[in-house]
């Protein structure tokens, strides 16, 4: 016979998969009464049922069903072969979870959300995110963390800030986060470039331009990279390190896709012995591009001044985002649907990397394990505009790399291609077209008004 536990979690599985139990599930009390247990027994199943992704509970509240909209995956069909758009599809974020945190934070904190008494940041967030990154190896000072409107904010303030160095320069990477590279062109920011391939960068080249670049900060993005999808090894990752300390270079870290990545594949501020990098994360592509929460970690050097930027910038970013945002982590629910998102990015990332190596693809392509992105380069003499331009009357869409150089020097003929949107049921139909357009521009170096093709 089964024990009182299973009884129960088989009980909740079928209510929520007919429908029954849609948003807050019955009490611990109600179910021990109903089933002739103890309370114990009945946080027994729900403690099971946390672990099949099927509830979270919320503190003081009780427990809830997660909808794991990943596995209901809807298309527009402006969408259906959307192979630019690097913005999560909205089918997939836990819009309803997060908004059941919003209304409890609202509850629970009331109109002290609402006043100037947060300015420094919610406080209990930094302490989960400074726990969450010590579990993972990284150890960071609550006094040291600040939240930011978006990762862009963040940047914006540090390019405009002094630095102990009285250095000037920003070394970006080549190709790079367009967004950040628009704003230093309006501000004639001082820059400097460095190539990022799919094998990293030219360390002689680095030390060349740390050495004599008057380069206060380099910017960089090791892991998953915006375009490129790739990231950097260990051995790049430290020597970095190692050469921003020896020529009094700061770091400023995008980890943008933060909690994407493998367990072995490490953030640069991990192997931060000296207090040299600004590590930045997000929670726009992993979580609600809408909510604006980004982390910012200041060496000490440098969080004074971060503090008076920010303070006369705006006073306070959105609390009620970030003490929605604690709980939501606390619950479990965020580890659960980060799981899940990694599961999803993953198998697509594996859908494209087997088409691409099932079908012989003759042209240079990055192919990363996990994230949103890969890199396509096409010969020099192929019509890329025409190409792009035919993909789009075939209703399919890519991203020119254009917009991600900060050089048109050093820009080559390009694409970047995400899988933030796409369905994983419609990928493999949407690259069919994609490459039979592709392969005929190569034969052919079509240079023809763009057209639909019959296929």
């Amino acid at each position: 016979m089964e024990n009182k536990y299973e009884l129960i979690i088989d009980y909740v599985e079928k209510e929520i998969k007919s429908g029954n139990f849609k948003a807050k599930l019955p009490s611990i009390r109600a179910l021990a009464i109903k089933f002739n247990c103890s309370n114990s027994t009945v946080i027994r199943a729900y403690s099971e049922l946390e672990k099949k992704s099927l509830i979270y509970s919320m503190p003081k509240s009780g427990y809830f069903v997660l909808e794991n909209k990943l596995f209901t995956y809807k298309t527009l069909d402006k969408d259906k072969f959307n192979f630019s758009s690097g913005e999560p599809c909205p089918f997939i974020l836990p819009v309803d979870e997060f908004q059941n945190f919003i209304n409890t934070s609202i509850n629970k904190y009331k109109n002290s959300l609402f006043g100037y008494g947060y300015y420094e940041g919610f406080s209990p967030l930094k302490t989960t995110l400074c726990k969450m990154d010590k579990d993972k190896g990284i150890s960071l000072d609550e006094d040291n963390l600040f939240f930011c409107n978006g990762a862009q904010q963040a940047l914006s303030i540090i390019s405009l800030m002094k630095f102990p160095n009285n250095k000037n320069g920003i070394l970006i990477e080549n190709p790079s986060y367009n967004i950040y590279l628009g704003w230093l062109k309006i501000n004639n920011s001082k820059v400097y470039t460095i190539a990022r391939t799919e094998s990293g960068i030219d360390m002689d080249l680095l030390e060349d331009i740390f050495k004599n670049g008057n380069i206060k900060f380099f910017y960089t993005i090791p892991r998953l990279h915006n375009p490129l999808g790739t990231s950097y090894s260990e051995e790049i990752k430290q020597n970095i390190i190692e050469l921003a300390n020896k020529y009094d270079v700061y770091i400023v870290e995008d980890d943008y896709l933060s909690d994407l990545n493998d367990v072995n594949n490490k953030p640069l501020k991990y192997y931060d012995t000296n207090d040299r990098v600004i590590y930045l994360k997000s929670f726009s592509k992993i979580l609600l591009p809408g909510i604006r929460v980004a982390s910012t970690y200041l060496p000490n050097s440098l969080k004074e001044h971060f503090r008076e930027f920010k303070t006369f910038l705006e006073l306070q970013s959105n609390i009620l985002f970030q003490s929605a945002l604690n709980d939501y982590i606390l619950s479990g629910a965020y580890d659960t649907y980060i799981n899940s998102l990694k599961k999803h990015y993953g198998n697509k990332m594996k859908q494209y990397n087997e088409y691409m190596g099932n079908n012989n693809i003759d042209l240079y392509y990055t192919s990363p394990v996990n994230g949103l992105f890969s890199y396509l380069k096409f010969p020099k003499e192929l019509n890329l505009d025409n190409l792009i331009n035919t993909l789009k009357a075939n209703n399919i869409l890519v991203r020119d790399t254009k917009y991600f150089y900060y050089n048109k020097e050093s820009y080559n003929n390009s694409i970047r291609l995400s899988f933030a949107k796409i369905n994983p049921e419609t990928m493999e139909e949407g690259m069919n077209l994609l490459f039979t357009i592709i392969e005929s521009f190569i034969k052919t170096n079509d240079s023809k008004v763009p057209k639909l093709l019959e296929i």
